[in-house]
């Protein structure tokens, strides 16, 4: 899995550890977190939306 190579990695990586997300969710919010203007409250709205798809299912 690639992993984002920022200064707040170790956030982003807390931010995956707190919902239970497939390893696919967690790669699209990697994606979405290295574009230029995602921001960390649309990172936490993407993980919960995707979270509860995936509890649905």
């Amino acid at each position: 899995m690639n992993t984002c190579n920022s200064t707040n990695s170790v956030k982003l990586g807390k931010l995956l550890k707190r919902f239970k997300l497939t390893p696919k969710n967690k790669q699209r919010i990697i994606q979405e977190a290295q574009k230029d203007y995602s921001t960390w409250s649309s990172l936490e709205r993407l993980a919960r939306n995707l979270e509860f798809k995936n509890s649905i299912a």
